[in-house]
């Protein structure tokens, strides 16, 4: 590596790119990655992605993002070093590429020569391991929990998420620094008209919908959100149908067969996964955003939100408190009647321009740019 270089060679997970890749469907974890990998170049830093073969059915598939890798899955690779309490074996190829490591997926691996960064996004499999898919539940927590605390620092992405990782990983507070996330500017961006009418057309929508944006699973709250919509006066849902976009996640088999069920009336709508642009139209086609999750790290999907100018109900929960606007209205997410009175309220709230941009500043107060100068900063804790 070039000693005239000022920066850190940055090795990134892309583990979850492979997987995004093979999906095509891009989840938090993913989005992370790929801002905060160029929001770093942007600065000057040297990223290179460092994969890993993944198993897909009974047959181990190349790394198809990465430009080095591990000669194993390293899922295999940090099991074995977490039970041997060793660095982890066949790493050499890579230490040489990089000066240290960003694990950004939850598979932190143990390394000889190079430190190692990890972001914990939060402890909910731990705390609330039915959550989470039950094969190998507790082999997966373990080695979860044992990789965690392999990191030479970790990033929380919230103030709120310090107290779990101490909690539930036992990862001492002085190793913990705090990063929150980010929105990309393209998200203040507002579609035109066009835009708005050809999404809200080819999914059945009419304008000023209600709007949940993530993953259906447990813990996403959704079924609790349908009754509280299904319980809101007549008239409200006759102006606002529930929008539900994300695609099928673990655990999420009643749900889906709800939605079924409800797919004739046409109120409430789930639309699976879509691109970007189509996905930013669809935020701008709303009336308001509603995100009663029962466990959250950050709320990604509450900033971009908010950037897209849109009064928001969300669950009463810290993290969230540390991402939303002073205008957010919250409601206990296990009680129907306080998600349903949040939006019946918002519903009647008027949307003047001043409250728009309110909320549009205060996201702008949230960067990938200044998420990477943060973590730039731990990095150089490592790599004076």
């Amino acid at each position: 590596m070039p000693a005239e270089n000022p920066w850190p060679v940055v090795g990134v997970s892309s583990n979850v790119l492979e997987e995004d890749a093979l999906a095509a469907r891009p989840d938090g974890i993913g989005t992370y990655t790929r801002e905060l990998e160029d929001a770093l170049t942007a600065t000057g830093v040297v990223v290179r992605r460092v994969g890993a073969p993944q198993r897909v059915g009974a047959r181990l598939v190349r790394p198809r993002e990465a430009s080095v890798s591990f000669p194993l899955p390293l899922s295999y690779l940090a099991a074995a070093a977490s039970a041997l309490r060793m660095a982890m074996p066949l790493a050499g190829s890579v230490e040489r590429e990089i000066d240290l490591y960003h694990a950004t997926d939850y598979l932190v691996p143990r390394l000889a020569r190079r430190p190692v960064v990890a972001t914990i996004y939060d402890a909910i499999p731990l705390v609330n391991p039915a959550w989470a898919n039950p094969r190998l539940r507790v082999l997966k927590n373990w080695l979860l929990r044992r990789c965690a605390q392999s990191a030479d620092l970790v990033i929380a992405i919230s103030e709120a998420a310090v107290d779990e990782l101490v909690e539930h990983y036992r990862i001492p507070r002085s190793r913990i620094r705090v990063v929150p996330l980010g929105v990309n500017a393209r998200w203040f961006e507002q579609p035109d008209d066009a835009a708005i009418r050809r999404a809200s057309a080819r999914h059945g929508l009419h304008r000023g919908y209600i709007l949940h944006v993530g993953t259906l699973q447990p813990r996403k709250n959704l079924d609790a959100l349908i009754t509280a919509y299904e319980s809101l006066p007549p008239s409200v849902r006759a102006e606002r149908q529930l929008v539900l976009v994300g695609k099928y996640g673990w655990g999420a088999e009643s749900l889906r067969s709800r939605l079924d069920a409800l797919k004739t009336e046409g109120r409430v709508v789930w639309v699976d996964y879509v691109e970007r642009d189509e996905l930013q139209a669809l935020y701008c086609g709303a009336g308001m955003f509603v995100y009663p999750s029962l466990a959250e790290g950050f709320g990604l999907p509450l900033l971009e939100a908010l950037a897209c100018g849109l009064p928001v109900v969300a669950s009463d929960l810290p993290a969230l408190r540390e991402v939303a606007d002073a205008g957010t209205t919250f409601a206990a997410p296990d009680r129907t009647d306080a998600i349903a009175d949040a939006i019946a309220r918002v519903h009647d709230l008027p949307g003047d321009v001043a409250s728009i941009g309110s909320r549009r500043d205060h996201a702008r107060r949230f960067s990938w740019s200044a998420c990477a100068k943060r973590t730039l900063g731990v990095y150089r804790e490592l790599v004076p």
